[in-house]
Order: C-alpha cells, then structure tokens, then sequence
C-alpha cells in the first residue's frame, strides 16, 4: 500500500494496492474535496447520492461504507450528515488520514470503525442506512463473504426500508453483476448497472476512471429519478446461476 503523485494533466495524488488504484485526490485549493477516480458524479455512487438528494432534498444521509480507501466518497457529505466507514487495515487508516484530506474537509460527521466490515456490522445494532456501500474489493480479489446471502440479509438488517445499497463491480476478470443480481432477486430488491466510461481529457476529468457499480434498492421513485435512470442498465438475470452463500460459491462460473 503506498501513494504516488503525479503532476499531469493536473496534479493528483492516487493510493494504490500493488499496482491497483485505490482513490486518490485533486492537489490544489482549486479542486479541494472534489470525487474523482471511482466516484465521480455519473458512477454509481455519484447517481445514488444525486437520486437520493433530489427526492430528500433537506434531509440528512446516514451512509455507511465497507472499505475506506482514500476517503473520497466522504466528498459527498453534507452538513447534518453522517458517514460511518468500516475499514479492515490499519495502514488504509493511517494513509487516509495522512495523506488525503478528505476526512478532513467533509462537511458530514464521520467515523471510522477499525476491522471486517461484515463483522463489524453483525455486532451492531441495526443502523437504518440512507446508502449502503460495497466498496471493499481489493484490485481483482474478491472477498466472498461479501457477496452472500448471509452478507444481504446483514445489509438489509442495516438498510432503511427505502435506502439503497451500491457495489462497486469493476473488475477484470470477474462478472459480478450477475451474482450480486441474484442476491437482490433473493431479497425482492431492484438491482441495476451503472457503467461509466469517461473520455479522456486534459484537464481534472482526466482522473475520472471507468466503473461498473450496481445499485440495489426497493425504492422505485429513486430508480426513476431522472439522474439514476438516465445511466442506468438492466442486468439480465443468470438462471443457471445460484445464489452465493457462506457454504457454496463458485468464482469459476463467473469468470469473464
């Protein structure tokens, strides 16, 4: 785990895992607290969030995030918010917290809870999350018991009866909408794809990256909303596909 600076086309500094990056942040007063990388305003996360503005537009948003990274989704915190992030490593915090600001500048309350995020959330009391988000893929390993049944009924027991969950499915060599598809049938949820693929730029859009990240919710009028369904895709659903548990999962069905 380490960072890196780069100067161009605007300077930005990116958290990586070996040779995967993990977040990162704009330099400079210009862009200070702006999402970028993974989390840009048309990603999943981005649509979310606007979706669940526009329709509450003066009300707080209870978030909680498995996986820390750099700390960018807390650029989209607001005053009388409150982001809570569960985080496995000790190092992640440590960087996050040194070398990025973003904990810092949201306007939110947040915390940090130290250790398994699934575990963390199977001591807690049910926390009625407004967004629910999967974000703890590291590179192109994928943490299994994350993508259960068990796992689901765990964020569901969290959720607000109208909150909406948000997996981060970028990968390279692992369908994952199709499993996290079933997870949501499982449950009488919506599941939907957002794809964002930003066109390369000379200017601070140059840090957007291309995402595949799924939305999951009950709430239609948020799937409606005008700036979810405009990048919104159905999933086609996997018949031949069980539903991943604890006990039985299998990467090799999935495999791109």
């Amino acid at each position: 785990m380490r960072t890196r600076d780069h100067d161009s086309p605007v300077p930005y500094r990116a958290m990586y895992h070996g040779s995967i990056m993990h977040g990162g942040q704009l330099l400079g007063d210009a862009y200070r607290n702006r999402p970028s990388d993974y989390f840009g305003p048309h990603t999943g996360y981005g649509r979310a969030f606007g979706g669940l503005r526009a329709l509450r537009p003066n009300a707080p948003l209870n978030v909680g995030i498995i996986g820390l990274g750099a700390g960018v989704i807390a650029a989209y915190g607001r005053p009388g918010d409150e982001f809570v992030f569960y985080e496995i490593s000790p190092r992640v915090v440590d960087i996050a917290a040194r070398e990025f600001s973003f904990l810092r500048d949201t306007a939110a309350r947040s915390a940090v809870v130290l250790g398994d995020g699934r575990l963390s959330l199977e001591r807690e009391a049910p926390r009625a999350y407004d967004l629910l988000g999967i974000d703890a893929f590291a590179g192109d390993s994928i943490p299994m018991h994350l993508i259960t049944r068990e796992a689901m009924a765990l964020y569901v027991k969290h959720l607000k009866p109208d909150g909406v969950i948000v997996f981060q499915a970028t990968n390279r060599f692992v369908d994952l909408m199709p499993v996290v598809k079933r997870l949501a049938m499982e449950f009488g949820f919506d599941a939907v794809l957002v794809s964002d693929s930003p066109e390369n730029t000379a200017d601070a859009d140059y840090w957007y990256s291309s995402t595949d990240q799924v939305i999951v919710t009950r709430n239609r009028a948020l799937l409606e909303s005008p700036i979810v369904a405009a990048g919104a895709t159905p999933i086609a659903a996997r018949g031949d596909l069980r539903v991943f548990t604890d006990a039985h999962h299998n990467l090799l069905r999935i495999l791109k």
